[in-house]
């Protein structure tokens, strides 16, 4: 006779889904084999994860409840997980975001941008294992972003060059066009094209970034994932995004 899947994760009938991942996290932390070695201990461990795999889920849930063992036996909940591939549990556990918000609207800039812009924000998915997931581990990931040149010092200008007041829109940052209708004048306001609003243009572009103050790096950065992560977690790391222009 099949053990009843609430009897085997040690839960009454009528607890609610936190309740069930709190318990399944609990007992495989006790049963996985990667740490009980003793004998009977990788079968507990597959009969928690049967249970798990029917009781967290609303529909098969309601089915085993209904008919029990014979209603999730076939079709859904059928295929066991390999030991080793704990993807539904541990898989994209989280989205990683560095540094600052990001960008500036662009078209509908209507003024000069003369303050310094922050860089934009850095997303990593990152897949881990069940044992990382439970007991945390440290993360060594590569992430390529901008980072200021070292030549111009993010400037864009080469060394021992400025910039000079755009030509375009006479420093302003945006240009201004006059359309006569039959209805009346109208003037149209734009981001300069020239200077792309910053009313300031470079005489002489930086060799190495070509004007953009900006490099491509890719660089290694070691993160703490923390104990009992859940898929779908979020960790946030500050300063380590794409870096701003201005400063």
């Amino acid at each position: 006779m099949a053990r009843d899947y609430y009897e085997t994760l040690g839960i009454s009938r009528d607890v609610d889904k936190e309740e069930i991942k709190r318990a399944y996290r609990r007992l495989a932390r006790k049963y996985h084999p990667d740490v009980n070695k003793e004998p009977g201990a990788e079968e507990r461990f597959k009969e928690i994860n049967r249970a798990y795999e029917v009781l967290s889920e609303p529909e098969m849930r309601a089915r085993y409840d209904r008919f029990g063992e014979a209603g999730v036996s076939s079709g859904a909940g059928a295929g066991m997980p390999d030991m080793g591939d704990f993807s539904g549990f541990a898989a994209d556990i989280f989205e990683s975001f560095f540094g600052g918000m990001g960008g500036f609207g662009g078209q509908q800039a209507t003024r000069r941008r003369t303050g310094p812009v922050r860089g934009q924000d850095l997303r990593l998915d990152l897949k881990i294992d069940f044992r990382e997931a439970v007991f945390g581990a440290e993360k060594e990931i590569r992430i390529p972003h901008l980072e200021n040149c070292t030549t111009c010092n993010g400037s864009g200008a080469k060394p021992g060059t400025g910039s000079k007041t755009c030509g375009t829109c006479s420093g302003a940052g945006q240009v201004r066009r006059n359309t006569r209708t039959p209805f009346g004048n109208f003037t149209q306001v734009s981001v300069c094209p020239t200077c792309n609003g910053e009313g300031q243009v470079i005489e002489h572009k930086c060799e190495s970034c070509g004007g953009l103050g900006r490099k491509q790096e890719t660089k290694k950065l070691k993160i703490s994932i923390p104990a009992g992560v859940d898929s779908g977690n979020t960790l946030r790391v500050s300063k380590e995004g794409d870096a701003g222009q201005k400063g």
